[in-house]
């Protein structure tokens, strides 16, 4: 297999499209517009056929309508807000989006995202336990009272 034939297990992208609705409308995404725009944007580039066009200077351009004043040396804001989406989508993944059967990544080193299909539609008990215990570091701590 070439590296232009597409692959058996990479979803169409009407299904990408279903998946980042539901990715945006989450919890992760739901008070962040600029993570949703940031998302949407280069979901939908990468879809169109541009993931090769998607840098720092078009995203600066495009998301933040920056493009005539961006300097990506004294501004960090796209290499910020790409943390921001990919500890968003992890968050995501490891809640509402548990069982999705479509997995948008986004890579480090990069801002074009990958889609593949999931491994599995529903993890493993040791899998949820894992999920409760990391869910449960971002939980308010219950207050006992004294005894």
């Amino acid at each position: 297999m070439t590296t232009d034939e597409p692959q058996t297990n990479s979803p169409d992208a009407a299904e990408v499209r279903l998946r980042l609705e539901s990715i945006l409308a989450s919890n992760a995404f739901h008070h962040a517009p600029r993570a949703q725009q940031f998302l949407r944007f280069v979901v939908e580039e990468t879809l169109a056929g541009r993931a090769g066009e998607i840098t720092e200077p078009v995203v600066a351009a495009q998301v933040f309508d920056l493009s005539s004043r961006f300097d990506r040396r004294n501004n960090s804001i796209v290499r910020a807000e790409a943390t921001h989406v990919r500890r968003r989508l992890r968050h995501y993944y490891l809640s509402d989006g548990i069982s999705d059967p479509v997995i948008i990544d986004m890579p480090r080193g990069g801002y074009a995202p990958v889609f593949r299909a999931a491994a599995g539609s529903k993890p493993s008990e040791a899998g949820r336990r894992q999920l409760d215990a990391f869910l449960a570091l971002f939980r308010p701590a219950r207050s006992t009272p004294p005894e």
